[in-house]
């Protein structure tokens, strides 16, 4: 039978990991990861967390995810089929929902306010003496206006904003063959976070920063990499690496 835990453990032995590295990397405390290596998810605080947590730990070990996953709903949580970190679809459906809903309340209060105008609009007319007197609001002159004439000419002789090439480092992760632990900080390891977390197989992600860029792989042999403009790079490490990434150059660690 498929043992999550044993699976887990086996990976990060064979990696030569040690739990203070795997704690330090994905930012899961050690007794959390030694719960899901033992197979006790009654010590993590909610199904939400072992899923996540699950998920990180798998990915970061190259194992597929996916795999853990449908084993831990197997066997832990039957009945239950929602990945709450698979939720992005339908939370951007009710995002949209919602400014749907605000676009149709601003249409139907400007109609409304359109419709009061005009019945304003037609009253003070009805109470005029002079039939032929214009209602008032309403405009009868059938010239131009300067206005319109004024509005184009500006608009046909404003320049676009000038876009000028990134001059700091730039540097492009794909993840080709799997899923990849990404981690990238400013100038070094204890530098400002600019991203962390996993990429899937297919995703991209580009990274810029005035300096230089530290940054950690999970597992290298599963990316390109590509400086600046320049062609993408293939990289042999297998074990989760370091490397310092400036505008010129890629030095591992």
């Amino acid at each position: 039978m498929f043992e999550i835990g044993s699976t887990l453990r086996e990976a990060r032995v064979r990696r030569k990991l040690t739990l203070q590295q795997v704690e330090e990397d994905t930012k899961i405390r050690v007794k959390y990861l030694q719960a899901m290596e033992n197979e006790d998810f009654d010590l993590i605080p909610a199904p939400t967390y072992v899923k996540g947590f699950l998920r990180t730990y798998a990915t970061y070990l190259g194992i597929d995810p996916q795999i853990i996953l449908d084993e831990y709903r197997l066997r832990f949580a039957p009945g239950v089929d929602i990945d709450p970190f698979a939720g992005a679809s339908a939370l951007g459906k009710m995002r949209r929902h919602r400014r749907h809903s605000s676009l149709a309340f601003i249409a139907v209060a400007a109609i409304l306010v359109l419709a009061l105008l005009y019945i304003l609009g037609v009253g003070q007319g009805s109470q005029s003496p002079n039939p032929s007197t214009p209602a008032v609001g309403i405009l009868t002159s059938t010239s131009p206006t300067p206005t319109t004439a004024t509005s184009s000419s500006s608009a046909s002789v404003t320049p676009s904003p000038s876009t000028s090439p990134f001059s700091g480092t730039l540097l492009r992760v794909s993840a080709v063959n799997g899923p990849c632990w990404v981690e990238a900080r400013l100038n070094n390891a204890a530098g400002t976070v600019v991203y962390m977390g996993t990429l899937a197989q297919g995703q991209t992600k580009v990274l810029r920063a005035k300096g230089a860029l530290f940054v950690r792989l999970g597992d290298p042999s599963v990316v390109r990499i590509t400086l600046g403009h320049g062609s993408p790079q293939t990289l042999t490490d297998v074990v989760p690496s370091n490397y310092l990434v400036t505008a010129t150059r890629i030095v591992r660690q």
